[in-house]
């Protein structure tokens, strides 16, 4: 007799809706002269403020065409620029790094990996 196994729903796995999605990059970007990836995205300054990707020390710029560009702080050591489009929305380009370390999501799945001994790369065997 084979018997199908029963499939359940993750525990955990439904989705709040008072939760806020986070943006989705819609590119991205390796630059050898600074030696760094970015992601690009395009949001509504709700969408942005929201996210948490943009500190708020930070002004957003109010005409299409004007941007402005973080190299390096000392709040916020990641590279960003952020540029209001004829649109109305705004595009942020911003270090891969930046945007992973804000990603609770990422990083609990990540954690829950690492964490998995019995995965071969966590044990360190060979492929």
């Amino acid at each position: 007799m084979n018997a199908e196994p029963k499939r359940e729903p993750l525990k955990g796995a439904k989705s709040n809706p008072q939760t806020t999605q986070s943006p989705v990059p819609i590119s991205c970007w390796t630059s050898a002269a600074i030696g760094i990836t970015t992601y690009i995205f395009e949001e509504s300054e709700e969408a942005l403020r929201q996210s948490g990707l943009v500190p708020d020390w930070l002004g957003y710029p109010a005409d299409p065409g004007h941007g402005v560009a973080v190299p390096a702080h000392p709040d916020f050591p990641n590279y960003l620029k952020l540029l209001r489009l004829k649109s109305g929305q705004l595009r942020l380009i911003i270090d891969v790094r930046a945007v992973l370390k804000a990603d609770g999501q990422f990083q609990r799945f990540l954690g829950g990996l690492t964490a998995d001994a019995n995965l071969s790369l966590v044990k360190r065997e060979s492929a």
